[in-house]
């Protein structure tokens, strides 16, 4: 995720349109604390600061459009503020009532979040609910959310969690309670991505990967089906880049442009040509061209060399094939451009931009989060007319989608 500026991101668009800007690489999005080794300017998929518009689910405010709670159909904007960075939104279908939160990041590393906080899942020290961002204590980089908690990482490399804990998923060695601010998970100093879903979460630590949390069906990528209340290796490689969690499976990419993923495949949301749980990291394929992935609830997706390629349940069309539903267990692609920048699998559906921040989205669409204006199912990728930007479609549950707008 991005602490870029927003001219920044203007220029980095251009230089993509001039051909001046390497894309296709695997490379760590820029951040406040980015280095940059030989000069050398190239894309990040979220180098990007801009509005933040939402549409679709608003059952417990997460689109943060003050106290109405009526789904939006189109994209409408949030607040006045023009230099968030990225969002994340999540909800947890099997207890509705009490899940739906979203939290942001701005330009000058500020932590924003909304919506439900029954387990304390907003960072503002109670359970009240609130349906306009609030401000999280601290200076951050990255943020995470769970069906009832979040997790975010601090400008320091430091690891915090808090909100529902009955799974250990705060990770700070008990499974008692929920946490209404945020606890510091372990010293470590070098945590530099975070990823979440229900009731679990994995990050990179130095590059390795860590789990904690409900450990059903391998998903904690650690050999083990137990719960884990503290951070528990999952892999030891040092060079991993990036990291998304699903419902039940998790997959990581490495600095050598390999894909590996854990945990249950039942819908073939691994991607490794079969419906077999694999209880510890396992390569995708022998490909070395992967440079993003992002789990939804029962399907992933990700790009190869600007290439959308997506596996998975199928069942609403999220895989974006036409009218064919049957699940894939293998990387599948998605029409035949190159230019994709960022794709965000939800609930039942998928939303992607390119790096002319054109947006499409596909699949379910009950309560609008495909942003066309209706509630009618796509069956493949349809654009979303009169806004532009970076999306962000939410992960495991979510029916709400939201966009970075360059101003």
């Amino acid at each position: 995720m991005s602490i870029g500026r927003g001219f920044l991101g203007a220029l980095v668009a251009a230089g993509v349109a001039l051909g001046l800007v390497a894309v296709g690489q695997a490379h760590a999005a820029f951040s406040q604390s980015t280095s940059n080794a030989g000069a050398a300017l190239t894309a990040a998929p979220e180098f990007v600061a801009g509005e933040l518009y939402g549409w679709g689910d608003n059952t417990t405010g997460q689109l943060g459009l003050g106290n109405n709670t009526s789904p939006r159909l189109s994209p409408v904007k949030v607040g006045a503020v023009t230099t968030w960075t990225f969002v994340e939104t999540i909800n947890q279908p099997a207890l509705d009532s009490d899940s739906g939160h979203t939290c942001a990041l701005q330009k000058n590393a500020t932590l924003w979040c909304w919506g439900r906080n029954t387990n304390g899942q907003l960072g503002r020290g109670n359970y009240t609910d609130s349906y306009t961002p609030i401000q999280v204590t601290g200076s951050w980089t990255k943020v995470a959310l769970g069906g009832m908690h979040t997790c975010g990482i601090k400008t320091n490399g430091t690891l915090w969690c808090w909100g529902q804990n009955d799974y250990g998923q705060v990770g700070i060695g008990s499974a008692t309670l929920a946490f209404t601010s945020p606890q510091q998970v372990g010293t470590g100093t070098n945590w530099t991505e975070i990823a979440a879903s229900n009731v679990q979460n994995c990050g990179i630590r130095g590059g390795a990967v860590y789990c904690w949390g409900e450990g059903v069906n391998y998903k904690l990528g650690n050999n083990s089906t137990a719960e884990q209340n503290s951070p528990v290796t999952a892999s030891s490689n040092t060079t991993h880049t990036h990291i998304t969690v699903g419902r039940q499976h998790a997959c990581a990419l490495r600095s050598n442009g390999t894909l590996w993923c854990w945990g249950s495949s039942a819908n073939g949301q691994q991607g490794r040509g079969n419906t077999t749980t694999a209880q510890t990291p396992t390569q995708v394929g022998a490909l070395t061209t992967w440079t993003f992935i992002n789990a939804g609830r029962d399907h992933t997706c990700g790009l190869q060399s600007g290439a959308l390629w997506c596996w998975g349940l199928n069942t609403s069309y999220e895989l974006g094939l036409g009218h064919n539903t049957s699940p894939q267990t293998s990387p599948v692609q998605i029409g035949a451009a190159t230019d994709w920048m960022r794709v965000s699998p939800s609930n039942t559906s998928t939303c992607a931009n390119n790096y002319n921040r054109n947006i499409y989205c596909w699949g379910a669409n009950a309560t609008g989060q495909l942003g066309h204006g209706g509630t009618s199912t796509e069956t493949t990728p349809r654009l979303l007319t009169g806004r532009s930007g970076v999306v962000y479609a939410g992960g495991s549950g979510t029916s709400t989608t939201f966009a970075i707008s360059l101003v």
